[in-house]
């Protein structure tokens, strides 16, 4: 069933009730959804776009399936140590590191006979999103002198072909970036160029083919990747173009300087009549400002009129308080919603509210959620009716993008056992 060089020992599934939703006028029979349910997740088939969101209860990490078989990690989780009482459980369990779930999970997803991840972006410099570096994180044992988690230990199991990042190949943005965890990255870099042969690039806000389809580019030209944002820089919406939302950092205190969640990347797929949007840990409200704090500072409104409206959302920063304001909401107007949680109080109570608000946009929407703890459901009140609290979420889009349906996994194995189906949903 799956490829034999990356297969992983699969647990036996357990059979789940289903929950479908009638997916705006498009229809598909119970007994169809039925048969999904309580079985391993399809492999990907040509034609189709799968969009993983991977819950390791430590960080985010999204594996991208494009139509023509190319693939896209976005962000590889790694904390790698507790934090209580905030931290969620690890999934499946904790005897391997978040970073080592990613990369199985990754064998068991990519295409028949794929060799390497075609590309891996990095949405910004957080230990939960790029894998943090801790005094017992362990040594790579491909013989370079960097340590492992989170992309590094992916790469260890799974090769990279191209890496991409914010910062290539300075990392002085908006000051020199000197803490362990991005040492050590850099170590990882200089000794995979050499030895791998890794291809490093810094994101290009504004481009359409710095990720591209690597196979059968020709036969799928409704797809496409836009870069929208990174480093304060916004695609205008015409041609590359771009434009600055900071002001010159000359004229900041050090203390003003945009942070890192601020700086994350952020781009939109469109496949036909279908779109989706990430954007790392892009935020509204500012942390730092007591009060009137400078418009430049709140990067989500400009990033998502550059978007425009999309089917599936990837919350901002793991629908933290801070991020999803109403502003980008009424911009991209989701039907589906993925909150990938790391901690309690993901998602936020406020945050919940605006995306379940009809007065921010109308219309229906369903909000999948990777991980909802016990007193994220005492404290926000109504996540109780969200679609999904728990698992992988899977959205799989049709061959030409016109309808998608998005699947929630059992995250409790390897087995990516089906416990719900959701759609089909028809694309606008």
């Amino acid at each position: 069933m799956r490829k034999a060089a990356l297969v992983l020992a699969m647990l036996v599934p357990v059979v789940v009730p289903v929950h479908a939703l009638a997916g705006d006028g498009v229809e598909e029979s119970a007994a169809t959804i039925a048969h999904e349910v309580g079985k391993p997740l399809r492999a990907w088939s040509e034609g189709e776009l799968d969009i993983h969101h991977i819950n390791t209860g430590r960080g985010e990490a999204q594996l991208l399936i494009l139509p023509d078989g190319t693939s896209v990690l976005v962000d590889a989780s790694g904390k790698t140590v507790e934090h209580p009482p905030f931290s969620l459980p690890s999934k499946p369990d904790a005897s391997r590191p978040p970073g080592e779930w990613v990369a199985r999970y990754a064998m068991r997803a990519l295409p028949e006979g794929a060799r390497a991840i075609d590309y891996a972006l990095v949405s910004h410099f957080h230990g939960d999103h790029m894998g943090a570096i801790a005094a017992d994180s362990p040594r790579t044992t491909l013989g370079g002198d960097y340590r492992l988690s989170g992309f590094t230990q992916v790469a260890e199991l799974v090769p990279i072909a191209r890496l991409i990042d914010r910062g290539w190949p300075g990392y002085d943005y908006p000051e020199p970036i000197d803490n362990p965890t991005v040492n050590n990255y850099r170590r990882f870099i200089d000794w995979q160029i050499r030895n791998r042969g890794l291809e490093m690039e810094r994101f290009q806000p504004g481009r359409n083919d710095q990720v591209r389809l690597l196979h059968r580019p020709e036969a799928y030209p409704q797809f496409e990747l836009r870069n929208l944002y990174a480093n304060g820089v916004v695609w205008t919406g015409e041609g590359n173009g771009t434009r600055n939302l900071f002001p010159p950092l000359e004229s900041l205190a050090r203390a003003d300087h945009p942070t890192e969640n601020k700086l994350s990347l952020a781009f939109r797929i469109s496949y036909g009549a279908f779109g989706y949007f990430s954007g790392g840990d892009l935020s509204s409200i500012d942390e730092e400002t007591a009060s009137d704090p400078p418009p430049w500072k709140d990067v989500e409104p400009p990033v998502a009129l550059a978007s425009g409206p999309v089917d599936v959302l990837k919350a901002n920063h793991h629908g933290s308080w801070d991020a999803n304001g109403i502003p980008f909401l009424a911009a991209l107007r989701p039907r589906v919603i993925v909150v990938a949680s790391r901690a309690e109080g993901h998602p936020a109570a406020n945050t919940y509210r605006r995306m379940t608000s009809r007065d921010v946009w109308p219309g229906e929407r369903d909000i999948f959620i990777t991980n909802v703890s016990p007193a994220t459901f005492a404290t926000t009140y109504g996540v109780e009716n969200a679609a999904s609290t728990q698992g992988h979420v899977v959205v799989r889009v049709e061959k030409g993008g016109a309808t998608y349906r998005v699947f929630v996994l059992d995250d409790d194995s390897e087995a990516m056992t089906v416990k719900a189906v959701f759609g089909p949903y028809a694309s606008n």
